[in-house]
């Protein structure tokens, strides 16, 4: 019995790492390809993952990455590592990786209030802009560093989401769209007006991130081949999304989830179980508003410009799209959205005239059949979780037992 056991438990070690290797092949050639390959590819992975889930080979596939985490964990870094050096050749495939993460960055900052708590944010873009624009101020004007000025971002829009949340607490439903519209729009006429930060011009001529002598604008030799500036910033970029992923799995598994998820399915009920929804809601918006402050400044310093353009109504919109289509309150699938939506995005470039009326029926395909998202919210299995822990305490406590009868 101990044998077959085992056997089991090493065929399942094969999971992660076989999932770890689709992920990254998926991504690889997506990037790589051109549009007349790449979106055929985008539509066979989707199609994939919707029968894959109808079979229930995704929650088997998610259970046995769980169990053996720390393999599944070190294969994604190992393929991490390995996708720059792959698309070393296609400057703008990395421009793209790039672009995935920003966008994952800031779906994963709206999540916590229109995917945990139902609270639809209309304004997640205007702080992708405000992030920007403040490492812009703060590195153009004052000669700050731009790590120091990513983290007064961070700050600054954290605080600013407590402000934009307070006002908005009485506010339910559409009422609250409709202060978060307000909101965006307001901030899209503000800073084209403002000559201070460029108007409508903005701010070309913002540093890239150095570490010493080692700068991330710069194209660099490594194992022999040249890597391209934007292979620096893809680096950065996954390992700044590996954080925030990470941070984003913590606060859904906490406390903290559980009251965002008890206050978007019924507040009254949720203010009967004793949460203060005011202080959760404040919580989802300065989360959120921190999450898209990073997000922007980061943009900001690797665009080396930031302008109007880049943080319009029409950017909310592909970020709530990004969170619906991957899938609410899920940070995995919410990411899985912004790469599939970016993706076609950028692909589309070649078809301008197009491109918004292709992006259009896209997701209205996609939300007519799969409501829900293409990786829909799961159950949360703390056993599962944490598992392996509570067998080293269950066995520590036999021991002492043991010990103690001895």
């Amino acid at each position: 019995m101990m044998n077959k056991g085992k056997t089991a438990e090493k065929r399942n070690l094969g999971i992660p790492l076989l999932t770890a290797a689709v992920i990254w092949l998926a991504v690889f050639f997506t990037l790589y390809l051109n549009y007349t390959y790449s979106l055929p590819l985008l539509a066979v992975i989707v199609i994939a993952i919707l029968t894959l889930e109808k079979k229930g080979i995704i929650d088997r596939t998610y259970i046995a990455c769980i169990k053996e985490r720390k393999l599944f964990f070190l294969a994604v870094l190992i393929g991490a590592l390995l996708l720059p050096l792959a698309l070393s050749g296609k400057p703008y495939a990395l421009h793209i990786g790039v672009l995935v993460c920003v966008y994952a960055i800031l779906a994963l900052g709206l999540n916590f209030q229109m995917g945990s708590a139902d609270m639809v944010n209309f304004a997640p873009a205007a702080f992708f802009g405000i992030g920007a624009y403040t490492t812009g101020v703060l590195t153009m004007k004052l000669g700050i560093s731009p790590w120091l000025g990513v983290m007064i971002a961070a700050a600054i829009t954290c605080v600013l989401g407590g402000f934009v949340g307070a006002p908005t607490l009485r506010t339910k439903g559409y009422y609250l769209s409709l202060v978060t519209m307000a909101l965006q729009l307001i901030f899209s006429l503000v800073i084209v007006n403002i000559k201070a930060v460029g108007g409508p011009n903005g701010m070309p001529g913002l540093p890239g991130f150095t570490i010493g002598s080692f700068s991330f604008h710069q194209a660099h030799d490594f194992l022999g081949l040249r890597l391209p500036y934007q292979a620096n910033y893809l680096y950065l970029a996954l390992l700044l999304l590996a954080v925030l992923l990470f941070v984003a799995y913590r606060v859904n598994l906490s406390s903290k989830g559980l009251a965002l998820n008890n206050i978007g399915q019924d507040e009254v009920v949720a203010g009967c179980l004793g949460i203060n929804i005011n202080k959760e809601k404040l919580f989802a918006f300065c989360i959120g508003g921190a999450f898209c402050g990073i997000a922007g400044a980061f943009y900001g310093h690797y665009m080396s410009f930031v302008g109007p353009d880049d943080y319009d109504f029409s950017k909310s919109l592909m970020i709530i799209c990004m969170v619906i289509l991957g899938g609410m309150d899920n940070p995995l699938g919410v990411a899985v959205g912004a790469f599939l939506l970016i993706g076609v995005n950028e692909k589309l470039r070649d078809f301008a005239d197009y491109q918004m009326l292709i992006y259009g029926l896209i997701l209205m395909i996609a939300l007519l059949l799969r409501p829900q998202g293409l990786l829909p919210k799961r159950v949360r299995n703390y056993e599962l979780i944490f598992h392996k822990k509570a067998s080293i305490s269950h066995d520590k406590k036999d021991e002492t037992v043991l010990s103690v009868s001895e």
